[in-house]
């Protein structure tokens, strides 16, 4: 069985949560996993190579190590059979680490999983040597940017207190039923049937102004999907747009220069945006007309009826 799973990240300090740093996504087939992480938001002092661990379900395992720089670095590899219920943690130097976990995962200590590595892994006298020379390299960088530190804490507390500490889209969320179509809503024999689709979804459903102008869009549910064509009916599995859907109740219609695109409401942030895109919605628009971080809009994909 296929399984995809994206984890936010948080970024801690000494155990406190002190921001978000990125997220992993995990790809399970039947015999491989595919994990691809991205790391950021970490204070500008932390530089080097650093192990990440991952706990599969049963057990802790010690993959290769991401390349830290300039606040922050991406990893990918690939590992055998199938992860479920993952944690990733990364100790980084400064008392900082990285941590995600799926919902369903154990609770565990912040580090707990890296320090318990460290301290029973056996060490050469060269690995012990090679890892005093990177802290020491990395504390000399803190004292170099000791004034810029606490600006890169202050973004991340500030971008947490907008943020959820954690959140996880998974082809495995549950399915809403597709067998109620727009015929068979209460009150739609109410209205005389139309030449044009798109007029005739206007009558059956309900109409919003999204943007604040003219244009004119209607609110669905999954369920409604049975109004695309085949080959986008699909998206009732979309692990993005029911995200969006069970955060906001609802997702929009609309039509614009004879195209039709589906939006699913959000806050715009760099980080929502690339997942966004990894589940096919490229474009996002606010009321304004203005993307800023932050922001409410509607993040956008095309679709045909």
């Amino acid at each position: 069985m296929y399984r995809r799973e994206i984890i936010y990240i948080g970024l801690y300090r000494n155990e406190d949560r002190v921001g978000s740093a990125g997220f992993l996504k995990a790809e399970s087939g039947e015999q491989e996993c595919r994990l691809y992480l991205k790391a950021q938001n970490i204070p500008l002092g932390i530089n080097g190579r650093f192990p990440v661990r991952i706990y599969n379900g049963s057990d802790w395992k010690e993959l290769s190590s991401i390349t830290v720089q300039d606040g922050g670095g991406c990893w990918e590899e690939s590992v055998a059979g199938t992860i479920e219920r993952p944690i990733v943690q990364i100790r980084l130097s400064g008392g900082y680490a990285l941590e995600g976990r799926s919902r369903t995962a154990p609770e565990t200590t912040v580090g707990q999983g890296a320090e318990t590595a460290q301290d029973t892994a056996p060490q050469s006298g060269q690995d012990t040597q090679e890892r005093k020379i990177e802290e020491s390299a990395a504390d000399k960088d803190r004292a170099d940017t000791r004034a810029l530190q606490p600006s890169a804490e202050k973004r991340a507390v500030e971008q947490e207190q907008r943020e959820p500490e954690a959140v996880v889209v998974t082809e495995e969320l549950p399915r809403r039923p597709m067998r109620e179509s727009a015929e068979s809503r209460p009150g739609a024999s109410d209205f005389g049937l139309k030449e044009d689709k798109w007029e005739q979804l206007l009558t059956l459903y309900e109409k919003i102004h999204p943007y604040g102008d003219e244009r004119v869009c209607v609110k669905l549910e999954p369920k409604d999907f049975v109004i695309l064509r085949a080959k986008y009916q699909h998206l009732v599995n979309n692990s993005f747009l029911l995200h969006g859907f069970y955060n906001y109740r609802y997702v929009i219609l609309g039509k614009e220069h004879e195209r039709y695109y589906l939006g699913v409401p959000g806050v715009f942030y760099e980080r929502e945006k690339m997942v966004a895109q990894m589940f096919g919605f490229e474009a996002f628009e606010c009321p304004d007309g203005e993307v800023k971080t932050g922001g409410f809009g509607y993040y956008l994909r095309e679709v045909e009826l």
